[in-house]
């Protein structure tokens, strides 16, 4: 038997870690973002001050490793796993029959499987619930009633510091443990119950738990400022309806092998219809993409994010990460068109406050060297993270300050990251830049985006509007940086701002800042002067841009009247400025 079960974990595990690895690969990496863990004993103790601190101490040691490709489905799936196991292991002793209804043991798990798709839930909820389930397992093994009441009542208070409102679960499942059992000291079991009240109570009057809701519920286990879904509930729902359900079958008779393996399918059938609709009413896939493109720019995967976005695009924020990649590889202004542009929210979405638009934004200002800016949206996006902080942009505040200079915050900061187990050997790194202005300057990086900032190196914050940003000061500053001009440009056209750009050529084209004119912008000169080749010449107007005009001319004229013309000429000039211009 013991080699059955074994077989069966080992089972479960593997399917469990193939399905969340090839369907949530991306969501780890995003959950990871989302906390920075400190190995210190003040951030440890001050975690530990708090109800459910010890839970949320494991879970987040567990989440760092999320950074690592594989962990997050590895992990998810023992937490998972464990659970399964041990949810069995409690029904099976609460009462023998259980082992006729496997399904009981797999809800519990199923409801914790859905909620973890949303990222605003954190895995201290499922930490907890394996540490209740422990500690229901340790009631199970003691026989003196004495001493289970005394167990009872210690674990309860444990559980309530250790891991915060599963210690109301725990107690109310223990008094419907011993009711099943009909034991006669069945009425003792209220007082853990109450006690497990009272804590939460006592937290609230000192202000230690500032909700009921926090105090009593797995909402603890929520982004805070945020109403959950109902799936939250339903792993708690689902153990205490599984021991009622015990024990309303506790005079029932073993069934037959022939009745057994029906009633085995169809619990495995109803499962799986469970588990079907509530993946499609719960999981997260509009999200998903978002949380892909964000890991390649992350990572500096800009030619993944650009070949994954040649569809319509539907959502200002995946067009900004693609117009990002394109200006990070120096093509922003040769093909911003040759994709589906949505007018100036895609090139520069507004702030909402969020945590996802600061870090974007804060990438943004970063690319095109407004590195004031980039500092804000940082700290923005880290303070606003659902755990202590978030790495990404502590990596970009330190980056940042040593381009200001700014020796003493840049330190602080990487002290900070140097207190991690996946960032420590970067943060390690970045203390050769410490109070050395010669190796920040050499750097391909900090060096270039320094030469981006005004000569008074003042943090000058402006508003988050991209045709109030001093784009054109950043080009001046460093003309080697085309990102900077591109971007302007590139928005002007967005923007159909002709005059704009017209200007904007007067001023820029044939210096430093701008040698020549990339494609989108040769297209924008034939608008502009359409009736006069010569100053398609002066602005260099290539042969083959002046031969496509010359068909796409035709074409407008061809289909003048046809209601289909915008699709018909989207199949020859759909990635042009002249098409954009002209239909949308």
């Amino acid at each position: 038997m013991k080699y059955k079960i074994a077989l069966y974990c080992l089972l479960l595990f593997t399917l469990l870690f193939a399905f969340l690895q090839l369907h949530s690969e991306y969501h780890y990496y995003y959950v990871e973002q989302n906390q920075l863990f400190l190995n210190t004993w003040p951030y440890l103790m001050e975690r530990l001050a708090l109800p459910g601190g010890g839970a949320l101490i494991l879970s987040e040691f567990l989440v760092q490793f999320f950074a690592y490709p594989y962990a997050g489905a590895l992990i998810s799936a023992a937490l998972l796993t464990g659970i399964v196991m041990l949810t069995a292991s409690v029904l099976y002793k609460i009462a023998p029959l259980a082992v006729e209804w496997p399904i009981l043991a797999f809800l519990p798990a199923l409801s914790l499987l859905l909620i973890q798709f949303d990222f605003n839930y954190f895995l201290q909820g499922t930490v907890a619930f394996l540490l209740m389930l422990l500690f229901i397992e340790g009631y199970s093994l003691l026989k003196s009633p004495t001493g289970q009441f005394c167990y009872t009542f210690m674990a309860t208070l444990l559980l309530f510091w250790f891991a915060g409102p599963v210690a109301l679960l725990f107690a109310v499942s223990i008094l419907l443990y011993q009711a099943v059992r009909r034991s006669k000291q069945v009425y003792w079991y209220f007082i853990p119950i109450a006690l497990s009240l009272l804590c939460g109570l006592i937290c609230i009057e000192t202000g230690v738990t500032g909700d009921y809701r926090l105090a009593f519920l797995p909402d603890l286990y929520y982004h805070h400022q945020l109403k959950p879904e109902t799936v939250l509930y339903f792993s708690w729902i689902a153990l205490l309806l599984a021991i009622v359900f015990l024990f309303l079958l506790r005079k029932g008779k073993t069934s037959g092998k022939k009745r057994l393996i029906i009633q085995g399918l169809l619990q495995l059938l109803l499962l799986a219809v469970l588990f079907h609709f509530g993946l499609e009413k719960y999981d997260d896939r509009k999200s998903e993409k978002f949380k892909r493109f964000d890991y390649y720019a992350r990572t500096g995967q800009w030619d993944a994010i650009i070949d994954q976005s040649k569809d319509k695009q539907t959502n200002y924020l995946y067009l900004s990460l693609l117009n990002l990649a394109l200006a990070e590889k120096g093509e922003l202004a040769d093909r911003a068109f040759t994709f589906d542009q949505k007018g100036v929210n895609g090139i520069f979405p507004q702030w909402n406050k969020t945590t996802n638009l600061s870090i974007l934004l804060s990438d943004l200002f970063f690319a095109m060297g407004n590195i004031a800016n980039a500092q804000e949206m940082a700290f923005e996006a880290y303070i606003s993270a659902p755990g202590y902080g978030n790495p990404r942009m502590l990596k970009r505040l330190i980056q940042t300050n040593l381009i200001y200079g700014h020796w003493a915050v840049a330190e602080k900061y990487i002290t900070l990251l140097e207190q991690t187990v996946y960032y420590r050997n970067w943060a390690h790194d970045q203390r050769r830049f410490l109070r050395n202005e010669a190796a920040v300057e050499q750097d391909p990086l900090l060096g270039g985006k320094r030469k981006c900032l005004p000569t008074s190196r003042q943090n000058v914050l402006v508003l988050p509007d991209i045709l109030d940003l001093p784009l054109s000061k950043i080009a001046e500053a460093n003309p080697s940086d085309r990102t900077a001009i591109e971007y302007l440009g590139t928005t002007y056209l967005v923007c159909k701002e002709m005059n704009l750009f017209q200007q904007f050529l007067d001023q820029y084209y044939g210096t430093d800042i701008l040698p020549a004119l990339p494609r989108s912008f040769q297209e924008a000169v034939i608008i502009l002067h359409e009736k006069d080749p010569e100053q398609w010449k002066k602005y260099g107007i290539g042969d083959q841009i002046i031969r496509r005009f010359t068909g796409y001319k035709q074409q407008v004229l061809a289909y003048k009247n046809d209601p289909a013309a915008p699709g018909l000429l989207h199949r020859s000039f759909g990635d042009t400025y002249w098409f954009y211009f002209m239909f949308k």
